[in-house]
C-alpha cells in the first residue's frame, strides 16, 4: 500500500513540475512577444493604433498565464497537504529542493509503515 502511494506521489510530482515549467516557459514566450510587438511598431514607424488589438490580447494572455501559474502554485500547496494526509510526510519527489531538516525518506517511510501497521491492527 505504501509503495503504491509513493509511486503515485512520484508520478504526480513529476507531472506537476513539468506543468510548472511549461507555464513558466509560456509566460517567458508571451512576455517576449509582448515586448516584440511595440518594438516592431517603432522599427516600422507605424501608428500606435496599428496592431493595438493584438497588443491588448497578448498582454491579456500574459496576465491570464500569471493567473494559471498562481492556481498551479496553490494546487502544489494543496498537494503538499495531501501528501501529509496519506502518510508520506516530508518527502522530496524531484522538485530539486532540499527537504526540511529532520526528515529523511527512511524515517518517513518507517513512520508511515508503522502507522499503516497500527491501522491494520485496530481494524
Amino acid at each position: 500500500m505504501l509503495k503504491q502511494r509513493v509511486v503515485a506521489a512520484e508520478k504526480i510530482a513529476t507531472e506537476l513540475h513539468e506543468a510548472e515549467d511549461a507555464i513558466d516557459q509560456a509566460i517567458i514566450k508571451l512576455a517576449k512577444l509582448a515586448g516584440t510587438l511595440p518594438v516592431a511598431r517603432f522599427e516600422t514607424n507605424m501608428s500606435a493604433i496599428v496592431g493595438q488589438d493584438a497588443v491588448a490580447k497578448v498582454t491579456q494572455a500574459v496576465a491570464a498565464a500569471g493567473q494559471v501559474r498562481q492556481m498551479v502554485a496553490e494546487a502544489h500547496q494543496a498537494l503538499s497537504e495531501t501528501q501529509r494526509q496519506v502518510g508520506l510526510g516530508a518527502r522530496m519527489f524531484g522538485a530539486g529542493t532540499e527537504k526540511p531538516k529532520g526528515h529523511s525518506v527512511t524515517n518517513d517511510r518507517n513512520a508511515a509503515n508503522e502507522a499503516e501497521l497500527q491501522t491494520r491492527a485496530v481494524a
